[in-house]
């Protein structure tokens, strides 16, 4: 749930420039009554989804809505924030004219096919734009002026700004307003930019973006089950999730399930865990073993050992 000084802050940057149309991109497969509020709300909004939708298809599909100030829908939109199902813009272009240029993106094109992507899910987006090079960047933004993202902690934001040929990035603090205000600055009116065609992601880009999700979900992980992890700086959480990976890997535990419990075990055990324990080296190194067993394994041999380290620091 949005605190209603995050509110305030995230109405203050969509709502403060004149002449700017303020919209959102709501992600209907996230967000079950999305099709019941804009019944009955009626902003204006269109499907980004193409042509005659099947009711299964139109309930999942992202549609692009009109943010307007004070009204009940816009308030319901924001509190989806913080909830992976939302994000928002501005542009100085009316929504009916955005509605061809984000729609667009929709489908892209990778390896001679056509895939979805859903760039309007604010992991996707935090995580997509920085790997764009600066045509790619331009025919994303388009007409946009600025993108609005949840971060991964909810009381802040990213916001992405097209800054001559460069991505302009800030993370700000949503309570701390006259920082928002001053790291943002007003939206400066742009000339219309020229259309663009269909994104292309090349295939390095998306290991690149699959990356970046995937280190934002495991170090997600560790933060909520382990607090103190919260305190480690994000690049060494990071680094040390990718060797863990990469070591987990070569027990053949690839699934992210298997890797959260190899993680788990080198954070209550050490990192070494897997040479340090022989018993827990011996059962790694035997690749007979379904993976699944190799896991419930490795997580009551987690327990026990903690267990038995207990006890012995209990002894006097």
């Amino acid at each position: 749930m949005i605190e209603p000084t995050e509110l305030k802050a995230i109405k203050l940057l969509l709502f403060k420039a004149m002449g700017t149309t303020a919209f959102a991109i709501v992600d209907g497969a996230a967000q079950p009554d999305l099709l019941a509020s804009l019944a009955q709300h009626r902003p204006e909004s269109y499907c980004l989804f193409r042509g005659a939708l099947e009711p299964d298809m139109a309930r999942v599909a992202p549609y692009l809505v009109a943010l307007e100030p004070e009204v009940p829908f816009t308030d319901w939109v924001f509190s989806l924030w913080g909830l992976s199902r939302a994000i928002f813009g501005l542009s100085y272009r009316d929504l009916h004219s955005l509605k061809s240029h984000l729609r667009r993106h929709v489908m892209i094109e990778y390896e001679d096919r056509e895939v979805y992507f859903r760039y309007y899910d604010p992991t996707v987006l935090r995580n997509y734009l920085p790997t764009c090079l600066a045509v790619e960047l331009r025919a994303f933004f388009g007409d946009v002026e600025c993108f609005l993202a949840e971060d991964e902690e909810p009381g802040n934001a990213w916001i992405f700004r097209l800054e001559g040929a460069a991505l302009g990035q800030r993370s700000v603090v949503l309570r701390e307003s006259g920082p928002l205000l001053a790291v943002n600055g007003p939206v400066a009116k742009r000339e219309p930019r020229a259309g663009s065609g269909r994104l292309a992601v090349r295939p390095e880009q998306l290991k690149q973006l699959g990356m970046s999700i995937y280190l934002e979900r495991m170090r997600l992980y560790l933060n909520e089950v382990f607090p103190e992890s919260r305190k480690v700086p994000r690049a060494s959480l990071e680094r040390m999730i990718t060797e863990l990976t990469e070591r987990a890997a070569g027990y053949k535990l690839v699934l992210e399930t298997h890797v959260a419990a190899f993680l788990a075990a080198a954070w209550i055990l050490g990192m070494d865990f897997d040479e340090s324990y022989p018993a827990a080296k011996e059962v790694l190194l035997d690749y007979e073993m379904d993976c699944g067993r190799k896991v419930e394994w490795l997580w009551d041999f987690i327990d026990a050992t903690a267990v038995e380290a207990g006890d012995r620091g209990a002894e006097p």
